[in-house]
């Protein structure tokens, strides 16, 4: 065995770059010949020290390839029956040193270019994730808009007919009669048949608690009772709504109740009968 076929079994040995027969010569070498041994511990000690030096990553590849061609460059072999050299020149060292450096230099040039390319990478997902939060805020602005145009829209509606219900000189009026529970509230049932609208005109109404809100209810001539406006009134005590006809079908009681929550249940202040004054709803 050549001098550099030695070097090159010795420091393919410490890379683990040997094929399993170049291996197992390299071992045999070590154990019979302690300056082999001694060379073989230094290369391994060279490649761990710069092995710490570079970040943890996978080799690429097609490093073992280019390493192991790099050892046996000049068509050298290593299966030969040969007398071994005792003293391992400085040359074979310096050689070794120079493929595990160029494999360390080649780990952290490309450790270097997969942390821009990461940093590249998180400025575009941050940039896309501002231009969703703006799509999201214009969407939701949009709908915001809709809903308060379709409110405007339903209120300019609703005031409409309640003036023409109003300006009906035939439209029945019906006075609510107070209970206990009305503290000063007073108001009337309003029913135009020229504009089939129902309304009513509330006013002193007693504020209410965080939370609670006042319904007008209906009751059918089946005793079937049925929401037909929920509301709150001014800062004065004054409302004035239309109600929903269809909620009511024909009905004979008005209830003007004031309830601690979405459903139209807690105690009554207000109440019309209307059957006894007309059939309002033919």
């Amino acid at each position: 065995m050549t001098p550099e076929e030695r070097e090159a079994l010795l420091s393919g040995h410490a890379l683990g770059t040997l094929s399993e027969p170049d291996a197992r010569d390299a071992a045999r070498l070590i154990r019979t010949d302690e300056a082999a041994a001694a060379e073989y511990a230094a290369y391994v000690e060279i490649a761990d020290l710069i092995a710490l030096s570079v970040p943890m990553r996978r080799a690429d590849p097609g490093l073992r390839e280019r390493v192991i061609a790099a050892a046996r460059r000049n068509g050298l072999t290593w299966h030969s029956p040969a007398r071994w050299r005792r003293h391992a020149p400085m040359a074979g060292m310096a050689a070794a040193l120079a493929i595990v450096t160029m494999w360390a230099v080649g780990l952290q040039t490309s450790v270097s270019t997969l942390r821009e390319e990461t940093r590249t990478l998180a400025a575009i997902v941050e940039s896309d994730a501002r231009r969703l939060d703006a799509i999201d805020r214009s969407a939701a602005s949009v709908i915001q808009a809709e809903s308060l145009g379709v409110q405007l829209e339903t209120a300019l509606r609703d005031q409409q007919a309640l003036i023409a219900a109003q300006g009906d000189a035939e439209a029945v009026r019906v006075p609510f009669q107070p209970t206990t529970a009305a503290h000063g509230a007073t108001g009337e049932y309003l029913w135009s048949d020229v504009n089939q609208t129902a309304a009513v005109l509330l006013s002193g109404l007693p504020p209410l608690p965080v939370g609670a809100t006042y319904h007008v209810v209906v009751e059918d001539a089946l005793g079937r009772l049925n929401s037909a406006a929920s509301f709150l009134p001014d800062i004065s005590g004054i409302a004035q709504l239309i109600l929903d006809t269809e909620a009511g079908g024909d009905p004979t009681y008005v209830y003007v109740i004031a309830a601690s929550g979405s459903a139209a249940q807690g105690p009554i202040l207000l109440q019309a009968q209307l059957r006894t004054a007309v059939d309002l709803f033919p």
